[in-house]
C-alpha cells in the first residue's frame, strides 16, 4: 500500500530543495562547456583526467533528468477538476506562490479544492515519473525514487 502523504511530501521538497530540481534545472542549462581538450604532449594519458569532457557528461546527465521531469509533467493528467500539468507547471517549475496559481486556474479552485488538486498533482507526477525515470535510465541520485510504500501492519 501507498504512503500518499509522505509520497507527496517527496514530491514537493524535490522541487523545492536547492539540491534536487533546481540543481538539476541549472546544470541542465549550464552554458560554459568548452570542446574536449586535446593533449598537446602526444603521451596517451599524461593528463588526470579531461575537465571538458567530464563536464560535458555532467551536462548530459541533468539535460536527461530535466528532459524526464518535463516528459512526465506532460504525462499528468490536464482536466477541469485536476488540471496536474498546469499546477505543476505553475506552482512547482515557476515557483508562483499558491494564490498567483489559483488566479490561472480560475474561480472554482477555493482553499481546500486547490489543496486536492494540488496533491493529486504531486502523486500522480510521482507515479508518472517513476516509470519514466526507470525508462529514461535516470541516476537514481538525480530523480529519487518517489512512491513510498507503507510498511505492513503486521511487520511485513
Amino acid at each position: 500500500m501507498v504512503d500518499k502523504k509522505t509520497t507527496i511530501k517527496k514530491v514537493q521538497q524535490f522541487f523545492s530543495d536547492a539540491d534536487q530540481y533546481p540543481q538539476i534545472r541549472r546544470r541542465a542549462w549550464f552554458a560554459g562547456i568548452k570542446s574536449p581538450q586535446i593533449d598537446v604532449t602526444g603521451i596517451h594519458g599524461s593528463q588526470k583526467s579531461n575537465s571538458s569532457e567530464d563536464m560535458m557528461i555532467d551536462y548530459a546527465m541533468y539535460a536527461q533528468a530535466k528532459r524526464a521531469v518535463d516528459i512526465a509533467i506532460a504525462g499528468c493528467s490536464n482536466t477541469g477538476m485536476f488540471p496536474s500539468q498546469k499546477i505543476l507547471r505553475y506552482r512547482y517549475i515557476e515557483q508562483l506562490d499558491i494564490g498567483q496559481v489559483k488566479e490561472y486556474l480560475g474561480s472554482k479552485f477555493g482553499h481546500d479544492t486547490y489543496k486536492r488538486a494540488d496533491d493529486y498533482a504531486c502523486y500522480e507526477f510521482a507515479d508518472v515519473m517513476d516509470g519514466v525515470s526507470l525508462a529514461m535510465h535516470v541516476d537514481r541520485k538525480l530523480i529519487p525514487k518517489f512512491i513510498i510504500k507503507k510498511r505492513e501492519l503486521n511487520g511485513k
